[in-house]
């Protein structure tokens, strides 16, 4: 194994990594060589595909037709009608917020994959719930309540799966498979409305049940393709099964279990985990507010609570009706609503090949603040106005939306979904995960609810609010630290949770347990000469030798 000299500033510890990927084609080579990985992304990303369908078309379906004529009475009023729209909509967020709790004794006991094969049977079931030939609303939010459980469940527990099982150098692109299969779900939602609008008969219920049925495939996918996949070496090490550990880190690394980087890195994981087992029994609430747990939980809730209140979800969930209000009719409305999926989904790739990996969070962060604000603020500006349909006003006011989404897809969208999964220790992982995807949830309930009021009572002015929540995000995106290119076991010395001192000391014990010793030709002390800069530099390979 070849060895360099140390950049400045970086922790020798950080180095076990082969090194990074600094083009299109070596990525592309790294992508080959950790297939298995990237299988077992795309396996647990259909958790996020029945997450972006089933968010995607509550918002088409309370436009049909039919759906209008069979669950709304005749003389409903226009507040009665938002009311009815909304809890369709936030319903779903409700049983969801319960779910991300639910995921983290389950995941504890017997892992992610079979956690996510429960999470799969309780979305399908709530699925087939909604579809139920009865009269009225009460089976179909039944049926949203019960499949907002199950992906309450899977909106923790993919996230997790995915960052504890991806080598660092690519989790920012595994990460993001969550998003672009959230996007890809939320595509085929609204097609699947609007195609029913076109070729089915508005007078026939079939016409809203087939989209909502349609839901129950990704819930499927999932449940079959877990068969496939290899649990996280990282539980299994955590509940004691280290030898079953090694053989699943080898197997997703595409190499042996005596291979000297496969070795490092789950002397890393079980460094990590020896260092926590040291502090006692059980996760103490005290240990929630040391200073650098306080921040990793500041930084997480400020993800979650601004990955939905930034303007996205308030398009997404009532684009049909938004784009009515620029002279959009029926349809027309659903048709230019879906193209925010193919939108979302083209910008995907691009950002997983060449942003994610390559820039730090912060600065895709904040670069998608500044620009959704414009937008949001354009927006606004256009729609104070009367819009006369197919006007140049109108057609300016759906270009600002259109450029909205293509600035959240490359920043917060896929961002803060990564971010959270992979910043918080083996300890506290599964209960940070899951009380910021539950934020996620709460914010969502709260956005589904008042947007459509918002809508009909202050009109223009929402957008604006929505514009001041990414000015605060920027502001706290600023006192948050960059994980771009760490390890998961990292995250400690970057969150100042730990000296490299003894985080290194703990990696050279755990080392000599699996006959392995690390050189370490110096001992560095600072990871804040780190920069975005170095981060499409050659990495140091730290030497390794048989013992």
């Amino acid at each position: 194994m070849e060895d360099k000299a140390p950049r400045a500033g970086l922790p020798v510890f950080l180095l076990i990594q082969p090194s990074k990927m600094t083009s299109t084609q070596s990525k592309a080579a790294g992508l080959y060589q950790h297939r298995r990985a990237l299988g077992l992304a795309a396996v647990a990303a259909f958790g996020a595909m029945t997450l972006g369908y089933d968010t995607g078309i509550g918002g088409g379906v309370i436009a049909l037709p039919s759906f209008v004529a069979e669950m709304y009475p005749p003389d409903i009023t226009a507040s009665g009608k938002a009311d009815v729209s909304s809890n369709i909509v936030s319903i779903l967020f409700g049983g969801a917020f319960f779910g991300s709790f639910f995921a983290m004794p389950l995941t504890r006991r017997i892992g992610h994959r079979y956690s996510l094969q429960v999470a799969s049977i309780i979305f399908i079931a709530g699925a087939m719930c909604q579809i139920a030939r009865t009269d009225g609303l009460p089976a179909l939010y039944t049926g949203r309540a019960i499949a907002g459980f199950g992906i309450g469940m899977m909106s923790n527990l993919s996230n997790a799966f995915i960052a504890e099982t991806a080598p660092r150098h690519l989790r920012g692109s595994l990460g993001a498979f969550f998003q672009f299969f959230l996007v890809i779900g939320g595509m085929c939602a609204y097609f699947a409305t609007y195609g029913a609008s076109l070729h089915m008969s508005a007078s026939s219920s079939n016409q809203w049940r087939v989209p909502l049925a349609c839901q129950a495939i990704p819930g499927g996918l999932l449940f079959f393709g877990l068969f496939f996949v290899s649990d996280s070496p990282r539980w299994l090490a955590e509940v004691g099964k280290r030898d079953r550990a090694l053989k699943a880190l080898a197997y997703l690394r595409g190499s042996s279990e005596t291979d000297e980087a496969v070795l490092l890195e789950m002397a890393e994981i079980t460094g990590q985990l020896d260092e926590e087992a040291a502090r006692g029994e059980g996760l103490s609430f005290k240990e929630v507010f040391q200073p650098a747990n306080r921040l990793r939980f500041f930084s997480a809730y400020a993800m979650a609570f601004f990955l939905i209140f930034t303007g996205h979800n308030s398009i997404l969930y009532y684009g049909p009706s938004i784009f009515a209000t620029i002279g959009y009719k029926s349809s027309g409305s659903l048709l230019a609503s879906g193209l925010f999926g193919v939108i979302k989904v083209g910008c995907m790739p691009i950002f997983m090949l060449f942003f994610v990996d390559r820039f730090g969070r912060r600065t895709l962060l904040q670069a998608g603040n500044f620009l959704r604000l414009v937008c949001l603020c354009a927006f606004a500006g256009l729609t104070s106005k009367p819009i006369v349909a197919g006007s140049t006003q109108a057609q300016a006011a759906a270009a600002m939306l259109y450029l909205f989404i293509v600035f959240y897809s490359f920043s917060i969208g896929p961002l803060a979904w990564i971010y959270i999964a992979e910043i918080f220790p083996a300890r506290l992982r599964q209960w940070g995960i899951s009380s910021s995807i539950a934020l996620t949830w709460l914010a969502n309930f709260a956005v589904s609810k008042i947007t459509p009021i918002a809508i009909l009572h202050i009109g223009y002015r929402w957008w604006i609010i929505l514009g001041v929540f990414n000015v605060l995000s920027a502001i706290c995106v600023y006192f948050i630290p960059e994980p771009n290119g760490l390890s998961l076991e990292e995250m400690d010395v970057a969150f100042k949770a730990v000296t490299v001192a003894e985080r290194e000391a703990n990696i050279e014990k755990a080392a000599e347990q699996f006959g392995i010793s690390v050189a370490h030709p110096a001992r560095l002390t600072t990871m804040s000469n780190v920069s975005t800069e170095d981060e499409g530099k050659d990495q140091v390979v730290v030497s390794a030798r048989m013992v």
